[in-house]
């Protein structure tokens, strides 16, 4: 899902529950919704190796990713969706401080909600692996059939940074 959807519709969603709680826990709910894909924006500076910080390029990235996303080389992974994530912010809130990291976990189930909605739509609900180590079990089942999904994603990388035409 674009980040254009996550804003309007976390934005929305955020002012009903604004009704409900405060106003700081309902944007902190909408910032978590949103922020969780900065894990996008790392994964593209990890593999520009920290040297290309172009946010446009970036979504260049992503778009030819999902573009090319019937590749069979192609596996998305994005760390802070996996179920680890979840359950880490998760053991925070139990252990911690309830009321703000519980919030920050339904603002980021809120958004994985809408990425496997918009999959699913899309008829693509495994593109991305949903836990670490679903991700490394799969990559490797990949490399022993002589799939690189690394290969892949470093030809859509070096075609993001070919001038838009």
């Amino acid at each position: 899902m674009k980040l254009r959807e996550h804003l309007v519709i976390g934005g929305i969603t955020a002012v009903f529950l604004y009704f409900r709680w405060d106003l700081w826990r309902a944007l902190l709910f909408f910032t978590a919704a949103v922020l969780i894909d900065a894990d996008h924006y790392w994964d593209y500076l990890w593999r520009s190796r920290f040297i290309d910080w172009s946010p446009a390029r970036m979504f260049r990235y992503y778009n030819l990713f999902n573009d090319n996303s019937s590749d069979k080389r192609c596996l998305a992974f994005s760390f802070l969706h996996t179920a680890e994530i979840f359950l880490l912010v998760y053991v925070l809130a139990r252990f911690w401080n309830f009321g703000f990291f519980i919030t920050i976990f339904w603002g980021m189930l809120f958004h994985l909600f809408l990425d496997v909605t918009d999959l699913t739509y899309k008829r693509k609900p495994f593109l991305r692996a949903y836990s670490v180590i679903e991700y490394w079990l799969r990559k490797k089942k990949l490399i022993r059939q002589g799939i690189s999904p690394d290969a892949f994603c470093r030809e859509i990388f070096e075609k993001s940074k070919q001038p838009i035409r």
